[in-house]
């Protein structure tokens, strides 16, 4: 099932990488999940994390994962609590999702594709306020 939200990118040297955890001021850069290099992200050309969004039952929900038959949906703590708790506590008005509620502020579906709208990315840049941390020091 492919991952889909979030997503670490970085551009070195112009080539897009995906990126994921490094050791001290350094990244490590991935092509097709295979680790390529470890370089130091003050080399970089950018880095950012991708995050998908999509509707479902008119709430905005981060998208994790997708497979041939729907989205792996969630979201944390944030929005409209008491709406996500009703609606995870009664499953039967939607049968066709499953619904887990993770602990009390995570909440988590699978949901067919038709119930999804909306789905698009959102990119946040990692590398300006890295640079502007190092800047402050």
């Amino acid at each position: 099932m492919p991952r889909v939200s979030p997503r670490d990118c970085a551009v070195y040297q112009g080539e897009l990488y995906s990126s994921s955890g490094r050791p001290p001021g350094k990244l490590a850069l991935h092509r097709e999940g295979v680790p390529e290099q470890v370089v130091p992200i003050a080399d970089l050309d950018e880095w950012y994390t991708v995050r998908t969004w999509g509707t479902f039952l008119g709430h905005e929900f981060e998208i994790y994962f997708e497979d041939e038959d729907g989205y792996g949906i969630g979201v944390v703590g944030t929005g409209d609590g008491h709406w996500l708790a009703e609606t995870w506590a009664k499953p039967e008005e939607h049968p066709e999702v499953q619904f887990q509620r993770m602990d009390q502020f995570t909440f988590e579906a699978t949901v067919p594709k038709h119930m999804v709208s909306d789905i698009h990315e959102v990119r946040t840049d990692n590398l300006g306020p890295w640079r502007e941390r190092q800047e402050n020091r």
